[in-house]
């Protein structure tokens, strides 16, 4: 940087005035102002001298307690400044890079030597937004005894955090085949005996170890046994993620809604013992496999990066690659605005013994405007196509509007 930039206001003032004084002085045969106004100079030169000198043994540790919060939550982040014998005592002010959605920028300042222990600040952040996000990093300004002169440094060290959505605790709703529970399924699979195991066609993939020999024998084709979890019920949790089904920004957004809503319910499912998938406008982000153990997590932390998309069509959140929907299956829905052509493709992706729940989002009176005629009348044409259908205008809570839907699908069981 150059020596003029690390110059405070207070320091050009200074040294402009410094100069002028000694150019009069020299002019007027003045030697008094003359030797002022050199010294004034002087001072300011050593200001950028003291300022420009590296700070040697400075570092420091940032350390958040929680490596992710739901969203709206405040955390606190621990920052601790350690130097060495080597620093030399000048006042050094701190300033952590934070995103502007958590707050404003902490600042800090520390004057003379900095111990070897450290000093240690803490300060608050709040999870205004979902999403990842990281703080930092450090900045520090050096600045001399009288401010006249400034040096702008950087660390590299940044810290990630992740803000995901709020989550509420939900009850069970009446997924699957005829209203069947998670239990119903379970214990009918129970059921069945050794020589009648559930088998099917071979897939590319399989592990052979699976292969059903006797099975395979009487068709003649490769046949394989069933993974338990297939016996168990499987539920599509739908997010629809298009830009041009949402409205609002922020929090209050839509949008924002629905991920909540799909995350909360996402969890209520997988207490039933549900195996959920994943899907949006983009298709399908969470498939049915994988470590059972860690589905929530996945859950969430795909939910937490999820984010609008340019696609129009609800084609790819409700199409199963390569297979038709296992029978006893169920679509759990979160949506905004609709079209026709959004009704056609959920009407003929119900599962033909599954059940299909949908949350239809009034989008409309999120910012304000008065309710939507065309949202309602989708909403009860999906009901009366089989689907137990809650509309939701804002102001709603998820809780509420999942303790609706549950009543619809009492109503069709």
């Amino acid at each position: 940087m150059h020596p003029w930039h690390r110059l405070t206001p207070r320091g050009r003032i200074v040294v402009l005035t410094g100069a002028l004084l000694a150019v009069f002085g020299a002019f007027l045969a003045q030697r008094d102002l003359f030797w002022l106004g050199a010294f004034a100079v002087c001072v300011v030169l050593g200001a950028l001298i003291l300022v420009s000198w590296p700070v040697r043994g400075l570092r420091h540790e940032r350390r958040i307690p929680v490596a992710s919060v739901p969203v709206g939550t405040a955390f606190q982040v621990q920052m601790r400044v350690l130097g060495s014998a080597a620093v030399w005592p000048r006042l050094l002010r701190f300033e952590d890079v934070v995103p502007q959605s958590m707050g404003m920028r902490p600042r800090f300042a520390l004057s003379g030597g900095i111990s070897v222990v450290g000093e240690e600040v803490t300060y608050q952040l709040v999870g205004a937004e979902r999403g990842r996000f990281r703080i930092g990093p450090l900045l520090v300004r050096s600045l001399d005894p009288f401010g006249l002169a400034r040096n702008d440094m950087a660390f590299a060290t940044i810290t990630e955090v992740a803000v995901t959505p709020h989550i509420f605790e939900l009850g069970r709703l009446r997924a699957g085949a005829s209203g069947a529970s998670a239990e119903t399924h379970t214990a009918r699979a129970g059921l069945v005996g050794q020589d009648d195991v559930l088998v099917r066609e071979y897939r590319r993939g399989d592990d052979v170890r699976r292969v059903h020999w006797r099975s395979t024998a009487r068709v003649g084709e490769l046949m394989v046994r069933r993974e338990e979890q297939s016996w168990q019920p499987t539920t599509r949790l739908v997010l629809d993620n298009r830009r041009s089904a949402h409205a609002g920004t922020g929090s209050a957004s839509s949008f924002e809604w629905s991920v909540s809503a799909a995350a909360s319910a996402g969890i209520a499912l997988l207490g039933t013992g549900t195996t959920l998938e994943l899907a949006d406008a983009d298709g399908q982000s969470l498939g049915p496999d994988g470590d059972r153990a860690m589905r929530a997590q996945q859950l969430i932390s795909e939910l937490t990066d999820v984010k609008l998309t340019r696609a129009d069509s609800l084609a790819a959140a409700l199409a199963t690659p390569g297979e038709d929907r296992p029978q006893g299956s169920s679509v759990v829905a979160v949506l905004g605005r609709l079209g026709p052509g959004d009704l056609a493709i959920l009407v003929d992706s119900l599962p033909g013994s599954g059940s299909g729940h949908a949350m239809v989002l009034d989008v409309d009176t999120f910012v304000g405007l008065p309710a939507s005629t065309s949202q309602r009348q989708y909403a009860h044409e999906l009901a009366e196509h089989g689907w137990s259908v809650v509309l939701v205008r804002a102001g709603t809570t998820v809780p509420n509007a999942w303790a609706q839907l549950h009543r619809a699908a009492e109503v069709l069981g």
